[in-house]
């Protein structure tokens, strides 16, 4: 932590870092397995060396041979290099002179939106105990956590990534994320802010954009279809799914949830209550039939 305030201090761009500056970001602000910390303490000698690799000579310098563990890397790199740069704001000369910058200043200071990833507030760690099992997808967290998917990685990631690497051959899955995703961005990745409206919402009708995969489980247990609730385990169902996708309505998640053609009355409630649920939660408009 020394070594990396210091350099704030002295306001260096990210090429003018030194060897052991660049290894201790990696490991305390980009959160890098100690192997990968290991092979480039003796590869990086400055940030001038690590931030002129490229894809090739990260995979042959440094021996890193997973695409999304390369991509985690350059992401970083990018994001400090624009953080650091002379034409960035003068985060050194903050008023509490912190490390780096609280959120607070980072948002007084630049507009830019992702500054606060600097941090490493929505780390591989996160993604995978934390965020995936909010949208109802904790099956993909192994995968995730294998190729240290951070934040920062999110908007990233391509078709092929997400069913080669990371096993998500389910479309309606990869749609998931993808709203799990534009929440995250509506929101700038402030995870404080994020934990915050989830809270508030625990209980009412209100801001669905935000809502886990358990928060949508309750409202249906709240309605009284608590046989079909356990469908929605593993589901990919959360609220920014709900909020965003004008596509999924109530006879979609009639179908996550498995009830029968002929229960005509647990259908009735559902199509009832769900188009509830969007006038009041969200700003999804229903078409006038």
């Amino acid at each position: 932590h020394e070594l990396l305030e210091d350099a704030r201090k002295r306001g260096l761009a990210f090429a003018q870092w030194d060897g052991p500056t660049v290894v201790s970001w990696l490991e305390l602000w980009v959160g890098m397995p100690a192997w990968y910390v290991a092979a480039c303490r003796a590869n990086v000698k400055s940030g001038a060396i690590m931030s002129a690799l490229s894809d090739t000579e990260i995979q042959r310098e440094i021996g890193i041979s997973n695409p999304l563990h390369r991509l985690k890397l350059r992401l970083a790199i990018q994001e400090m290099v624009s953080l650091t740069s002379p034409s960035a704001p003068l985060t050194s000369r903050t008023s509490s002179g912190n490390v780096w910058v609280t959120h607070e200043e980072m948002e007084n200071l630049a507009s830019s939106t992702k500054a606060t990833l600097a941090y490493g507030d929505m780390n591989h760690e996160w993604i995978g105990n934390e965020w995936l099992p909010s949208l109802g997808l904790p099956q993909y967290r192994s995968y995730f956590m294998e190729c240290l998917v951070d934040a920062r990685m999110l908007d990233h990631l391509t078709k092929k990534d997400l069913r080669s690497h990371l096993k998500m051959v389910d479309s309606f899955h990869r749609a998931s994320l993808q709203y799990g995703i534009m929440c995250l961005k509506r929101l700038n990745y402030d995870r404080k802010d994020l934990e915050r409206r989830r809270e508030d919402s625990q209980h009412d009708m209100k801001d669905v954009l935000v809502w886990t995969n358990e928060q949508v489980i309750h409202w249906v247990l709240s309605i009284g279809l608590r046989e079909y609730s356990g469908n929605l385990l593993e589901s990919g169902v959360h609220g920014s799914l709900i909020a965003l996708d004008e596509t999924f309505d109530y006879s979609s998640l009639a179908l996550i949830l498995q009830i029968p053609m002929q229960n005509t009355q647990a259908r009735q409630v559902l199509e009832r209550e769900f188009n509830n649920l969007l006038a009041l939660g969200t700003d999804r408009r229903l078409e006038e039939v």
